[in-house]
């Protein structure tokens, strides 16, 4: 008998649909996972505001003999934010599964990252999609490339391509994760940034079966950019060349106006081209200014120290014993 606990950690938005069967499998894979590896298995449920009657079902569940701790914020912080509540949550924990509630997780593919925490020694084992292409399109799955790309340049440590939260992480992992001060957080940087041992195994995600998913093209636009300015001096550095290129292609055509003038008659002025040449560096100058501001932001943001969170209730449950928080 190992002894060890394992809490399975659930961040929840508007799943109301759904949560009726992730329940009933999560019950069966935590009986699983308690016969063949004799862990003490757990679960902790984040509700993120949601606007359904998601916690409500919750908290009205039987989860038999296991130990749930239900957390509701006051109001939606984010995904990133929950996620940081259930690790906060399962710090007496051995390990802790983190996972979404739209069943596109399966919960079986626990024992797998069971197993090989267990048998190998593993500080983290994540999963990965194989391929991004069949899964999101050709489109996205380039505009995911080149994030990664962007994202990994010149750093000591990577961000997997394709990994997501849906992973293993043991008791120091979760440690190291809690210590980190910044409130506006990137989990999937994070990740890779506490360094350890980190396994990945692939996963083709099944299909959305209920709803629709709360990551439209702006929010995900918006995570970007706030991914790309958490972790990477990269579009900074970018932009310093940029204006490099610039400069040099403004001195070469400067100097070609002035031997054109003087060498050769006749030549009419280019109102157009000039106009042209105005709005596009002005269009230039703009990005980069945005991008500027953004760093600067996110500064402003993290020096008032605001907590990530704010819980609304915390009820733990101890087998057929309720306590409120």
């Amino acid at each position: 008998m190992t002894g060890k606990t394992l809490s399975i950690v659930v961040p929840v938005y508007n799943e109301a649909a759904v949560l009726g069967e992730l329940l009933e499998r999560l019950k069966a894979i935590a009986g699983t996972l308690s016969d063949e590896f004799q862990l003490s298995v757990g679960f902790i449920f984040i509700d993120d505001g949601s606007s359904d009657d998601s916690f409500a079902i919750l908290n009205a569940h039987d989860f038999g003999p296991r130990p749930v701790r239900l957390l509701q914020f006051s109001r939606n912080f984010g995904k990133e934010a929950a996620l940081s509540a259930g690790i906060d949550a399962a710090q007496s924990a051995d390990a802790a599964v983190l996972m979404d509630a739209d069943l596109q997780h399966p919960p079986e593919m626990i024992t797998e990252f069971v197993r090989i925490w267990l048998d190998e020694g593993a500080d983290s084992v994540y999963a990965y999609k194989a391929s991004r292409r069949s899964s999101e399109g050709y489109l996205k799955a380039a505009a995911s490339r080149l994030f990664f790309w962007v994202i990994n340049r010149n750093l000591r440590y990577q961000i997997p391509p394709g990994a997501g939260d849906f992973r293993l992480i043991n008791h120091r992992f979760m440690k190291a994760l809690r210590s980190l001060p910044e409130s506006d957080r990137f989990m999937k940087g994070l990740y890779g940034w506490v360094g350890f041992r980190q396994i990945g195994l692939p996963l083709e995600p099944p299909l959305r079966e209920h709803g629709n998913s709360s990551f439209g093209a702006f929010r995900l636009l918006s995570m970007t950019m706030d991914a790309i300015t958490s972790f990477t001096t990269t579009p900074l550095r970018l932009m310093a060349m940029a204006g490099i290129v610039i400069a040099m292609f403004s001195a070469v055509y400067g100097l070609f106006v002035v031997i054109e003038t003087l060498f050769f008659t006749g030549v009419t002025n280019g109102i157009a081209s000039v106009l042209t040449l105005i709005a596009f560096f002005g269009g230039v100058q703009m990005i980069f200014l945005g991008l500027l501001g953004e760093y600067i932001g996110k500064s402003v943001l993290e020096a008032k120290k605001r907590p990530p969170y704010i819980l609304a209730e915390d009820i733990s449950r101890k087998g057929d014993a309720v306590e409120g928080r």
